[in-house]
């Protein structure tokens, strides 16, 4: 077994931020007339959501349990200069997959976003701890569970860099391309405070483990077509290198369509549809290809959303398992902004079924200081688990 470096991604990280730190001071320094017009700002969101899960039948009753749980989610962005801004995203969950019934259990705060961003021209440039673009269903599926399995596939808390540039088009609308180079986050960001989810090692391994540049994604986005009113699509392809013990490479591939409308009777609808398929999934010989479509409404104060998803692997020693996932929701907003949702799930995973229903409670604050950018934050879906790459049951 090698001899375990800790250091050395904390050296890795130095040098990221000593670099931006260098730019920074050119970018602010070396243009006076830039640095006067602007002012320094602090501008983001926080997410407050409350709620209860219970697995009211399960084929297995050691299944049936109930949580109640809150979620506190904080993304912040802090312009230093013209070019040059701070990315922070910190969360507060439930760090622990639960056994039981509990309330307000297990419950940690961790940084999962902290990087340096530059843009220059339409080009966007990042350097820290980020999540690399791959796949949306696992944010954009509506619903109460509608992400549920598409989180599996989520890249985040990786520490590497990206950069994304748009091609906008009059006539073709705009399409961005992205590239990433990453690897597992094993800093002692990985962990959690108050309940202590673990900190990552390079000895863990897993897809992406490496403490090495040798992960990668790249992405293509397009929106706002003029002859495909409201349709958008993203594509998607990514490689992670095996961690120690892995027996190979993965590989991945996504391709999803997004649609919304407005109908003259006040209602909005939106429609998406994601498919991703994995070689060598989890690091493994198997494989897993994974399907997510969801239908929303919206109008007024009301919501409703109907989701569904199918996740099958082949497992590396023979045979395979298929999971799918049916979710109905709705929900009203009050006059004060709180999200009152209450959704139902069935799960099948082979033999083995599970009906579950749910309630919430959400409400987001948006702040900026003047000076700040008239923009819109959207924070993402977070994965229940931490996990970049699918879960392959042995």
């Amino acid at each position: 077994m090698p001899i375990r470096q800790p250091e050395r991604n904390w050296q890795t990280g130095t040098k990221l931020i000593k670099g931006a730190c260098a730019l920074i001071t050119i970018a602010g320094f070396a243009h006076p007339a830039m640095a006067q017009e602007f002012t320094p700002y602090i501008a983001g969101e926080l997410l407050l959501e409350l709620e209860n899960d219970n697995v009211i039948s399960a084929t297995d009753p050691d299944n049936e349990i109930n949580a109640l749980y809150p979620t506190v989610e904080l993304v912040a962005i802090v312009g230093l200069t013209p070019v040059f801004a701070l990315n922070l995203g910190v969360i507060l969950e439930q760090v622990l997959e639960p056994d039981s019934d509990n309330y307000f259990d297990d419950l940690g705060l961790y940084v999962d976003t902290v990087n340096i961003q530059a843009d220059f021209l339409d080009a966007t440039i990042t350097a820290g701890k980020f999540a690399p673009t791959f796949g949306k269903a696992w944010d954009d599926t509506p619903g109460l569970f509608g992400t549920d399995i598409a989180e599996d596939y989520e890249v985040t808390e990786m520490i590497g860099f990206g950069v994304s540039y748009p091609f906008r088009t009059a006539t073709a609308g705009t399409h961005t391309l992205s590239a990433n180079a990453f690897f597992v986050d094993t800093t002692a960001l990985s962990e959690s405070a108050f309940t202590n989810r673990g900190r990552v090692r390079l000895s863990d391994g897993g897809p992406a483990n490496t403490e090495q540049l040798d992960s990668f994604s790249i992405t293509l986005d397009g929106e706002d077509i003029p002859a495909l009113a409201g349709l958008s699509y993203n594509l998607g392809y990514a490689h992670l290198s095996a961690g120690n013990g892995d027996e190979a490479d993965e590989n991945g591939f996504v391709f999803g369509l997004k649609h919304t409308s407005q109908q003259d009777n006040g209602w909005e609808s939106g429609l998406n549809g994601e498919i991703a398929y994995f070689n060598n999934a989890g690091g493994t010989q198997g494989n897993a290809v994974y399907f997510t479509a969801g239908l929303s409404f919206e109008k007024d104060a009301w919501h409703a959303e109907l989701a569904g998803s199918v996740r099958q692997i082949d497992l590396s020693s023979g045979g395979n398992e298929t999971t799918s996932l049916l979710q109905l929701s709705g929900g009203y907003v009050f006059a004060n902004d709180v999200d009152l949702t209450l959704g139902y799930a069935y799960v099948n995973e082979d033999s083995d079924n599970a009906h579950v229903v749910g309630v919430q409670l959400s409400r987001a604050f948006g702040f900026a200081t003047p000076g700040a950018p008239d923009e819109e934050f959207d924070i993402p879906q977070r994965p229940a688990t931490r996990q970049a790459i699918p879960t392959i049951v042995q």
